[in-house]
């Protein structure tokens, strides 16, 4: 016995819980749908704005008499002020402008172009003289010349005098007769002493040529 009114307590119980939840429920649809529809329409709606003429009347209360008032005025608006015309403008006298005078044109002046000066030219640079050889002398036994080369043809040895002549030595060729036939020895010279003889060779290994100091005879 206990047992069944321990579940029909329970039962009712969770009857009544669920209807205080239904009527939340239904209290909160309440409160929100009024917060859509009310509270918009009311802030929505307007007050109309009172006209310019206003009567207030003010009840007589019981027992008490008013003196005679006189009826309330009416203030009409103030009226608008009448527009000022504005001064038409006084026409100022008319200035007699003289005559345009055409401008006086001027004569192109001459320019005179001076011709452009040319810089100073740079004085020719001075080539270093050389020293002058010593002076040749005639052949004779105990002189001495320079030896450059030795041609089995006189053709090459032609051409190698001519160019160290052209280069200020006193050069010349001397056939020999060797032991594998003719010879055509191009010397430099002659010169008295060997030392003589040597300072030309050192002049001429400068200028590019080689050779060795032989005896001239």
């Amino acid at each position: 016995m206990k047992d069944d009114n321990d579940k029909h307590q329970e039962v009712a119980i969770i009857d009544e819980m669920k209807r205080r939840n239904r009527r939340r429920l239904v209290g909160a649809i309440v409160l929100v749908a009024f917060a859509i529809f009310v509270v918009p329409w009311l802030l929505e709606k307007k007050t109309e704005p009172l006209g310019d003429k206003v009567e207030i009347v003010i009840p007589p209360v019981a027992g008490t008499k008013l003196p005679n008032t006189a009826p309330p005025v009416v203030v009409p608006p103030p009226a608008a002020a009448p527009a000022v015309e504005a001064p038409a403008p006084v026409a100022e006298p008319s200035t007699l402008t003289p005559e345009a005078v055409p401008p006086v044109k001027e004569t192109p002046k001459e320019t005179i172009k001076e011709t452009p000066k040319e810089p100073p030219k740079a004085p020719p640079k001075e080539t270093p003289k050389k020293m002058a050889l010593p002076p040749t002398v005639a052949f004779a036994k105990g002189t001495f010349s320079v030896q450059l080369a030795a041609f089995t043809d006189d053709k090459g040895a032609n051409t190698l005098v001519n160019r160290v002549k052209l280069a200020g030595y006193p050069a010349y060729n001397e056939p020999t007769d060797t032991a594998r036939g003719m010879a055509w020895r191009v010397r430099v010279g002659p010169y008295k002493t060997r030392d003589d003889a040597m300072t030309v060779l050192n002049r001429l290994k400068k200028d590019g040529y080689d050779g060795m100091v032989r005896p001239a005879r």
